[in-house]
């Protein structure tokens, strides 16, 4: 079904094209390049400069204003300071086509932003950055799927699925993630057997390194399509993309399990596992009064005429199937629980400056139990902060995407997320650098294990760490790099090439 620009540019921070363009008459707006004096020039500046490069004509506006490229200077993590030295709002697919050419020519390096979730500068960039959130009409919705630009928040995106009784297989908990952002990394969603969001793309529109605008899927242009699934920007900006979508269940239950030790919710996480029954369980460890304490989260999704045999879903566990705090929730609000949790964070404290070394690895069945027993009862208050520990299940076969860099030596593999925060906004560097040093220790803990890092965290990577992180993909990676970004300028942030 055809959605109007009206009806599908949704959200609270929404902007109309109109819009757009007044508020870029109060800021200062690029019309060239300077290569002389290696800094984008405004109208203001650019008489009497003949070697100025002129920047081609827009749908959408190129800002140099300080407070824009401020506000676009920093990630989730509060970590890593990169100012751009320009910003592109675009207009349209093109824009960005144009400007990556634009960039390519002068040797300029161009990142996207989407929602700046990443916590350790992965998205940042000196150069140009693109903030895809202009580029956010949901272009139509059926039971084919979904066609979406990738400035599309996966919240609206589901909402919007919802008025049609349709959903995305697979969400993340946190659903204010854009679609191009979680795309270009993978987005890990509750669900265990479905796989990530990018098993779950059938095709997208990339401009590539080269400044070029192509339709790519698994049968047709596959090596690119391949590339931007989990391949963290570094062959082209994702602008457009077709999803899969699935008839919602009106309802959802959720199950919570609390354990007294890791072993005892270990043995029930794969007993559920195994089962399949639930349509997803992962585990959860925080700081109570008394210590650390752990659980498992299941759901259910039902249909209000035929709803959940608790009994039957729980049974042979550690503990009574009587035990487990059952909760009733639509859908929708089952699947936004985790925006609402943060949006009551950022009423209480300043959230959004707490410092974020988040740290995530993936590990397989045979190591996950043994690295987390070791690890857990090691933590300290400074190493949550305000946040907690997530455990996320994933079927091996599920995971169909090469980019995506998981252990393949079992049935199952683990992402192990710990979402530090520091305990108070502001920079604090003394923080930041002794979690970065943790989080080293504890990846070179995972990696010895036969563990990835999901790239996501805060953790000091060089060439050498990716080399082996993609193992015996690193030299077909290099070779598409070359291929589709010949000249090497986007997304330096993660340091891969």
């Amino acid at each position: 079904m055809e959605h109007s620009d009206r009806d599908v540019r949704r959200g609270a921070d929404g902007i109309s094209r109109r819009t757009m363009l007044s508020a870029a008459a109060a800021s200062v707006v690029a019309i060239g390049f300077d290569p002389l004096g290696g800094r984008w020039v405004s109208a203001a500046a650019a008489a009497g400069r003949p070697s100025l490069r002129n920047v081609p004509p827009l749908d959408g506006t190129l800002h140099l204003d300080s407070a824009t490229r401020h506000d676009d200077a920093r990630d989730n993590g509060k970590i890593i300071e990169r100012v751009p030295s320009a910003v592109l709002r675009p207009g349209s697919a093109t824009d960005i086509a144009k400007m990556i050419r634009f960039c390519r020519e002068l040797g300029i390096q161009v990142a996207t932003r989407g929602q700046a979730h990443s916590t350790y500068g992965q998205g940042l960039v000196g150069g140009l950055l693109i903030e895809s959130r202009s580029l956010r009409t949901i272009h139509s919705i059926s039971e084919d799927g979904a066609d979406v630009d990738a400035g599309v928040l996966w919240q609206e995106l589901l909402l919007a699925a919802g008025e049609h009784g349709l959903t995305p297989p697979v969400l993340t908990r946190f659903t204010g993630l854009s679609v191009g952002g979680t795309l270009s990394v993978g987005g890990v969603g509750v669900r265990n057997i479905h796989g990530a969001q990018i098993d779950l793309v059938r095709e997208l529109e990339v401009v590539t390194g080269e400044g070029r605008v192509q339709r790519c899927s698994a049968h047709h242009n596959r090596r690119l399509f391949e590339a931007m699934l989990g391949g963290l920007g570094q062959c082209g900006v994702i602008t457009r993309a077709w999803l899969s979508l699935e008839p919602a269940q009106p309802m959802a239950r959720s199950y919570a399990l609390s354990y007294s030790n890791n072993a005892e919710l270990f043995r029930d996480l794969r007993t559920l596992l195994t089962r399949g029954e639930l349509d997803g369980v992962i585990g959860l460890w925080g700081l109570g009064p008394t210590g650390m304490v752990c659980r498992l989260d299941a759901v259910a999704f039902f249909d209000p005429a035929a709803p959940p045999n608790d009994a039957h879903l729980l049974r042979g566990l550690s503990q009574p199937s009587a035990s487990a705090v059952a909760t009733d929730a639509s859908y929708l609000d089952w699947a936004q629980q985790a925006d609402r949790a943060l949006a009551q964070l950022r009423l209480k404290i300043d959230w959004d400056d707490l410092v974020k070394p988040y740290f995530a690895v993936w590990l397989d069945d045979n190591a996950i139990e043994e690295y987390v027993a070791e690890l857990v009862p090691s933590l300290t208050a400074a190493d949550l902060g305000t946040g907690g520990l997530i455990l996320w299940p994933q079927r091996r076969s599920g995971l169909t995407r090469p980019f995506l860099r998981v252990p393949t030596g079992a049935e199952w593999v683990y992402m192990f997320s710990v979402l530090t925060t520091s305990a108070q906004p502001g920079p604090d560097p003394a923080f930041a650098e002794a979690m970065l040093a943790r989080n080293r220790r504890w990846f070179d803990r995972a990696r010895n294990s036969g563990g990835t890092q999901y790239p996501i965290g805060s953790i000091e990577f060089d060439h050498a760490d990716w080399a082996t992180q993609y193992g015996d993909l690193w030299p077909e990676f290099r070779r598409r790099k070359r291929t589709y970004d010949p000249d090497g300028i986007l997304t330096p942030g993660p340091g891969i090439f």
